[in-house]
Order: C-alpha cells, then sequence, then structure tokens
C-alpha cells in the first residue's frame, strides 16, 4: 500500500473515530444533564419547604407488578400522599394537587377523588383506585393503570406510578436485587393481599375475620394493630450479609434474633407485619463484595422469607 493510501485511510479512521467520539459526547452529555437539571429544581422545591411525594407513586416513575390476581374481585391500589421529607422537615402550607389516569380497555376503573390537598395540619392525603373486570381473564391476562399525581402551585411537580395485575392467586413473593462488586443488596418483598385479617377480636369482629383495606383504614390506630395483611420471618447468616439497621422498615421490626461471631452480637432474624398490596425494600451489606446475591425465584437465596 501506498503512503497516499496509507495517509486517507489513517484519515478516514480518525474521521470515524471523532464522529464516535462525538456522539458519547452528546449521550452522555443529555443524560447528566437530565440529572443537573432534575438536581437543580429538587433542590430549588426543597428550599421552599415544598415536599411533595408518594409510598407509591414517584418522580422518575414508579412500576409494580402484581402476581397472581384473582382476576374476578376487584383489585384496590391505596395512594398515600404526603409533605414532608422526614418529621422535621415538613411543608408549612397546603399543597393542591391533580390526579388524573389512564387504564386497559379490560377494565373498569373507578378513582376515589380527581384531585385532592395534603393539608399543612396533618401533612398527609390519600386516594384509592379500584380496578374490576370488565370481561372474562383468564390466568396469565394482565390489566394496568397509569396514575398520575400533579401539584396545582405555586410549585409544580409530576409524581406517576404504572400498576400492572398478572392474574393468578394473590400471595406474598420476594427477590433479591444485587450484583458483582456492590456493597449492598436490596430484598424486595412484595404482598399482594388486598386484605386484613383480625388477630385480635375487638368491636364486631372476630379473630380470623378478613377485612377489606377501606374498613382498614377506618379503624383506629389501636384497632389497626389488632390486624395485619400478612406478616413475615427473615432468616440470613450475618457472615454473608449484614442489616442495615438504619432502615426504617427493620426499625419496625419485631422478634429480632441474634448470634454471636468471634465474640460480636449480630443481628440473624427479625418479623416484619407488611401492609396489603405494599412492597418494602431492606438493605443488606455484603461482607464480600464481588459476590452476586441475585434472586428472582429460583434457587436458594441468601436471605429466607416465610409467613408465619
Amino acid at each position: 500500500m501506498t503512503k497516499k493510501k496509507k495517509s486517507i485511510k489513517t484519515k478516514k479512521n480518525k474521521r470515524i473515530l471523532l464522529f464516535i467520539i462525538l456522539i458519547l459526547f452528546v449521550l452522555i452529555a443529555s443524560v447528566f444533564g437530565k440529572y443537573i437539571t432534575s438536581s437543580i429544581h429538587d433542590f430549588f422545591l426543597r428550599s421552599k419547604e415544598f415536599y411533595f411525594y408518594s409510598d407509591k407513586l414517584k418522580e422518575e416513575g414508579a412500576t409494580y407488578q402484581v402476581e397472581n390476581w384473582s382476576g374476578v374481585d376487584s383489585y384496590e391500589i391505596v395512594v398515600n400522599m404526603n409533605s414532608r421529607s422526614n418529621n422535621l422537615n415538613v411543608t408549612s402550607y397546603d399543597i393542591d394537587y391533580d390526579i388524573t389516569y389512564s387504564y386497559s380497555d379490560n377494565v373498569i376503573c373507578n378513582i376515589s377523588k380527581t384531585s385532592g390537598t395534603i393539608p399543612a395540619s396533618t401533612n398527609a392525603d390519600s386516594f384509592n383506585v379500584v380496578l374490576t373486570p370488565n370481561t372474562a381473564l383468564d390466568t396469565g391476562d394482565t390489566v394496568w393503570v397509569e396514575i398520575t399525581a400533579t401539584s396545582k402551585g405555586p410549585y409544580k411537580k409530576t409524581i406517576t406510578g404504572r400498576f400492572t395485575l398478572v392474574v393468578g392467586k394473590e400471595n406474598l413473593s420476594y427477590a433479591i436485587d444485587d450484583s458483582p462488586n456492590n456493597p449492598y443488596l436490596e430484598l424486595k418483598i412484595t404482598n399482594t393481599l388486598s386484605y386484613y385479617t383480625v388477630n385480635q377480636a375487638f368491636g364486631s369482629h372476630r379473630v380470623g375475620d378478613r377485612i377489606t383495606i377501606d374498613e382498614y383504614l377506618s379503624l383506629s390506630e389501636e384497632d389497626k394493630q389488632k390486624c395485619y395483611s400478612t406478616r413475615v420471618n427473615i432468616n440470613f447468616d450475618p457472615r454473608n450479609v449484614l442489616i442495615d439497621i438504619s432502615n426504617g422498615t427493620y426499625k419496625d421490626g419485631t422478634n429480632v434474633g441474634t448470634t454471636k461471631i468471634d465474640g460480636y452480637t449480630y443481628v440473624n432474624r427479625f418479623s416484619l407485619s407488611i401492609d396489603a398490596i405494599t412492597s418494602v425494600n431492606i438493605r443488606f451489606y455484603k461482607t464480600d463484595i464481588t459476590k452476586d446475591y441475585t434472586y428472582t425465584g429460583e434457587g436458594t437465596p441468601i436471605i429466607t422469607v416465610s409467613t408465619y
């Protein structure tokens, strides 16, 4: 090959390389640009004491898949709204918001309201969405609803969530999200039961009675403590994973068990009550970060979850 041809080929390769670098730069700038813009917006809202949150709707969009739905009974989703970052940082004024939703054509969707107010007095509000099949559904069929809440002002924020129901049988499931060299993993427990069970008699309710979510929410705090949707035992070996004791979910745990290793005491089990139609995430730190403890239902999990 002549020097001239080599020079032309080299220039061509350089152009291709520069073009690839330019594309990568644009893509990276776009991703980080959105992140920076979002972070600045969040900082601005916090500086105005504006907190607009939900247990199920998120600014980046939340997705939920409920397995083993009966496909016959109505399914209720309770969306709790709040205007607090934590117990100390709360919004000192009312926040009005609008609710919009869309859903699949194989269900009827009823919503308790299309607008609401999170009052400064309680910093909390809620609304319900009920999905009812309008046609016969078979095992494996799915229905969905997407819910959006948007604050009216003076500051704007939109949070959304998409719920997909898969026809099957209501139950409890769990999975472990992990990857090699990640210092921690997350245990996700999902309760798809749409009712509560009375554990201690009160009023006209007897032990073993089932009550709906609406009935449960109307109870006093004292009577709520006498009911549960599902209760689980969580067991693990602290030689492999260590519970993040700062996790809010863990702080609600009971029946905490411990074991001693090399003279030190470690938590190795605890129990937890999980509300109806709710998912909880619990963080564990890995003693060997090179391990990958991902669990999706097959094999033997590093953390076991069982109902009681």
